[in-house]
């Protein structure tokens, strides 16, 4: 008895010197008996691992869950751990975007461009629809479930509106966004929309011709007309060659603005070069013109509005593709105005009709250009008179239209007698098309008041 009280008060001393812990996990407090005997063991199975282990954890690191009688459940700490799994789910949602502070703050003005959408739509008027939707983009997330719709009805605009390159880029976007709802959504009218573009794409090959097809309508009552079902089928439109308007159109014909250039580098006097093919050759490079001006105000117009954001990215547009080459080039004004520098002789003046083609190949006429301090002066036959000019020049970028100021003439009270000519011409606002160290191509910007409106005038 004497040694059983002994080893008692021996193991009461032990357990009262040791060190009080907490487990990391649920269990509360343990104390760890440092004079308890460690048996370890190394697992037979290569899948336990290799290293010794207690034989009992329990007994070697007090460890476990406490439950029954006697355990006190800590409610501060459950409290602050729900808080802290809280706070960071709402970064986690904040981050991806699935809760986003700005569609909070402006719900309203999401909801009314919503609804605008909506009747826009439903009334065919698909560019209000875009508008509309494009001024809230910035504070919505393509992962929320407003935001995901706001973008969604935005991509849908775009392909109604004719805007392909961004309703693909869009609908792609959306295919990865967080709403089941609205990704699948994307991702059925992604793949709508890209068979459309694949088989317009494919229609405009070469080997695809609409004429090729023909739906016949078989009848099998009757097989007398069996062979003009399934023989080939040919035009046998007529064209009287004869004619002197087909031949005189076919020759006069300019397929380039190269072509055009060559033309007119030749046509230094009358009988070299027709005055049919003359006038063809500053149609097909006005022509040129116009469309390369269009495009350079759709690029600036587009280029002027606010990029559209989506998740922080851009939306960008995609350029027109072009199969052919291009072969005319609108140089930027400034370029135009430094080509201009210099003396110029004037070779021909011509009207879109044809029947006005005048030379200068027995007279001379010239004008210099002095684009750093933009003034000019110019020397040029008006009837059996000269007349001389000098003034300032104004040049428009947008239009690049050169206009003259402040204009000084000698002989100009006679000279206003007679009516057309280079000097005329010269009056009124030049439309610089194409201008580079050899030739300079002008078109009258306004119709001159002496001739028909109707017609164009070059220099």
């Amino acid at each position: 008895r004497e040694e059983r009280l002994e080893r008692e008060a021996q193991e009461k001393a032990s357990s009262s010197n040791t060190t009080t812990m907490t487990t990391t996990g649920i269990g509360g407090s343990w104390n760890k008996n440092a004079s308890a005997k460690q048996e370890t063991y190394r697992p037979s199975r290569g899948s336990w691992g290799y290293f010794e282990r207690p034989k009992d954890i329990s007994k070697a690191y007090g460890g476990g869950r406490r439950v029954g009688a006697g355990y006190m459940k800590d409610a501060k700490a459950d409290e602050d751990y729900d808080e802290r799994i809280k706070r960071r789910m709402r970064e986690y949602r904040s981050k991806m975007g699935i809760e986003v502070q700005s569609e909070k703050e402006y719900e309203t003005e999401i909801n009314e461009a919503l609804q605008i959408a909506k009747l826009a739509m439903q009334r065919g008027i698909y560019n209000t629809a875009v508008s509309a939707l494009e001024k809230v983009t910035q504070w919505c997330s393509s992962n929320s479930k407003v935001g995901s719709q706001v973008f969604l009805e935005l991509a849908m605009a775009y392909e109604a509106a004719g805007r392909s390159q961004e309703a693909i880029q869009v609908y792609k976007n959306l295919s990865n966004c967080c709403v089941d709802e609205v990704k699948n959504n994307a991702k059925r009218l992604l793949y709508g929309i890209e068979s459309f573009e694949f088989l317009k794409n494919d229609a405009q090959l070469q080997s695809f011709n609409r004429k090729k097809i023909r739906s016949t309508f078989i009848d099998a009552t009757g097989m007398d007309n069996f062979a003009t079902n399934f023989d080939d089928v040919y035009n046998t439109a007529y064209i009287d060659l004869s004619r002197n308007e087909y031949k005189k159109l076919t020759e006069n014909v300019v397929r380039s603005v190269r072509e055009a250039r060559q033309i007119l580098l030749q046509a230094v006097d009358s009988g070299i070069v027709s005055r049919t093919k003359i006038v063809q050759a500053l149609r097909s490079v006005s022509r040129r013109f116009d469309e390369a001006l269009v495009e350079e105000w759709k690029a600036a117009e587009i280029a002027s509005k606010p990029a559209i954001m989506m998740d922080g990215k851009p939306i960008t547009v995609a350029g027109p593709e072009t199969s052919e080459q291009v072969d005319f080039n609108l140089a930027p004004p400034e370029i135009m105005i430094q080509n201009m520098n210099g003396e110029w002789r004037l070779q021909l003046v011509a009207d879109r009709v044809g029947d006005g083609v005048q030379f200068y190949n027995t007279t001379l006429a010239w004008q210099v250009v002095d684009t750093t301090s933009m003034a000019f002066q110019s020397d040029q036959p008006v009837g059996f008179l000269r007349v001389g000019q000098s003034g300032k020049l104004e040049f428009e970028d947008e239009k690049r239209i050169l206009s003259r100021t402040n204009v000084e003439s000698t002989n100009g009270v006679l000279a206003g007698i007679f009516k057309g000519g280079g000097a005329s011409s010269n009056r009124i606002a030049q439309q610089v098309l194409s201008v580079d160290s050899i030739v300079m191509i002008t078109r009258c910007a306004e119709s001159p008041r002496w001739e028909n409106e109707d017609k164009d005038f070059f220099a």
